[in-house]
């Protein structure tokens, strides 16, 4: 069976519908011709009918004055009526009994022909018995007047016939119309309506909070393609719902770090006291162990309280505050912050060079490099790996190119247009919520730079970022305010 899809059922609908309109426009117009036709011979015979009783009348006038004018009339109206015979010739050929209808002029000069011996033969004063021809006369005038009045008649019936005819032409017209218009509206309401009215009611479901998806029909066509598009956004909409909640998640613990770091400060502060007491009161010469022990506690106290105060500032960032800073200053955080995420086999790799100043806000940039720096760490599923944080001077000495290498599994070439898009993520919920890049894309972009990605399956990626230089004499314009404030999730 020949499945059409829905231009395709529109398409011949409406060929239909055309078709159907150009048979009945060019039956019509067939149908006006004859009626035209039909009216004219009527015309026609009703002026001949009228002749042959003007004819009638004269020769009744003749007959008893016997005047010439009354004479010449009755010739004068003969040759109008064997000029209008040929008019209504067609008709005189098809029509049925009676038979005197087949030879109208014959009858008419028969009647011309007795009309003239009439008047050679027959005066005024001269009777009917001394007259034979004034009878024939009056019978031929008779047999004259039937024949032309039931030529009348049988044009009246031919045009009634039509008539009628045309009325049950139109009455069946109509109701093929309807039934068409019916068929069409059937057909239409089921392909289009219905599965608009579906997803209209699965679009207020998903509204509410109901992610359910509707069920697709085999039959091809833009409808099913719509549908299937539908569920997919339904899955899509799911599925960053649930990265959202894994987003905002991640923020309550955010939130819940910056007051555990409050907390922790502290005590870190405390220790680091009480060890600086206790060194100023050990003799390194006479317990060395001792004094050692205090000192490594002292160090990874200090190392901890380091960490505590890039957690600190890390979450108190909100809005973009620029000025200039070394770069090198920038990744040493980075390095700090992300030291506790590099597993065994993973090496650091750090080449940033003292001299390069930007004009940036400082926390949102470790931000932005720390999502880049845990995402190529996370890349690396097998270690050994290396993960490297390269930076240098573009050769016209106005920007900075910093790249953001891995070692790792790579990048799909279908997911590389979309590694930047919101809760775009090739990790599992545990380990992504698809906003890190995106939020690095943003935080760049605001600092006046650009970043795109390089990538090939199974040879690592290279982020590569680049911000222009700040130079004392002709620094970087500073950001609108309007653009920059706020939490920082474009």
């Amino acid at each position: 069976m020949i499945s059409l899809n829905l231009r395709q059922k529109m398409f011949c609908c409406f060929s239909l519908h055309l078709f159907f309109y150009i048979i009945v426009g060019l039956t019509y117009l067939k149908d006006f011709d004859m009626f035209q036709d039909d009216v004219v011979l009527l015309i026609h015979a009703g002026n001949l009918s009228n002749m042959c009783l003007e004819i009638r009348r004269y020769e009744k006038n003749f007959i008893i004055r016997h005047e010439k004018e009354d004479y010449e009339k009755v010739l004068e109206y003969i040759d109008k009526a064997l000029k209008s015979v040929p008019r209504v010739a067609e008709d005189l050929t098809i029509m049925a009994l009676p038979a005197h209808l087949q030879d109208l002029t014959g009858k008419l000069k028969l009647y011309r022909e007795s009309f003239l011996e009439y008047e050679k033969q027959c005066h005024a004063e001269t009777s009917i018995l001394n007259c034979p021809a004034r009878e024939k006369l009056r019978e031929l005038g008779q047999e004259l007047v039937l024949t032309s009045e039931d030529l009348a008649q049988f044009e009246q019936n031919k045009m009634s016939t039509f008539i009628e005819n045309f009325n049950v032409l139109v009455l069946e017209t109509s109701a093929f119309l309807v039934f068409l218009s019916i068929f069409t509206i059937l057909l239409l309401y089921n392909a289009i309506v219905i599965p608009l009215k579906k997803v209209e009611k699965a679009a207020m479901m998903i509204a509410n909070g109901t992610f359910s998806r509707l069920p697709v029909d085999k039959k091809k066509g833009e409808v099913r393609s719509v549908l299937r598009a539908f569920n997919k956004m339904t899955f899509d909409l799911e599925e960053q719902q649930e990265q959202l909640f894994q987003a905002k998640k991640l923020s309550s613990i955010g939130t819940l770090a910056s007051g555990t770091a409050h907390q922790i400060n502290n005590p870190l502060n405390n220790i680091s006291t009480s060890c600086q007491i206790a060194l100023s009161e050990v003799d390194p010469e006479q317990n060395p162990l001792l004094a050692k022990m205090l000192e490594t506690i002292n160090q990874e106290t200090q190392r901890a309280g380091e960490i505590v105060r890039g957690l600190l500032e890390f979450s108190r960032a909100q809005t973009f505050s620029l000025q200039p800073y070394q770069l090198a200053e920038v990744v040493t955080k980075v390095k700090r912050l992300v030291a506790g995420e590099v597993p065994t086999g993973i090496t650091l790799d750090i080449d940033v060079p003292e001299d390069i100043t930007l004009f940036i806000d400082v926390q949102k940039m470790v931000e932005a490099l720390l999502n880049l720096t845990i995402n190529a760490i996370q890349a690396i599923e097998e270690p050994p790996g290396t993960v490297t944080i390269k930076a240098e001077k573009s050769p016209d000495n106005k920007n900075a190119v910093i790249t953001v290498t891995d070692t790792g599994s790579g990048i799909d070439k279908q997911h590389l247009e979309k590694i930047f898009d919101p809760f775009f993520t090739t990790k599992n919920a545990e380990n992504g919520t698809g906003l890190g890049l995106a939020v690095t894309y943003g935080i760049i972009k605001k600092q006046h730079g650009t970043t795109r990605v390089e990538s090939e399956k199974g040879h690592g990626t290279q982020f590569i970022i680049t911000l222009p230089l700040y130079l004392e004499a002709h620094t970087t314009t500073p950001l609108d305010q309007s653009r920059v404030s706020g939490n920082d999730n474009a």
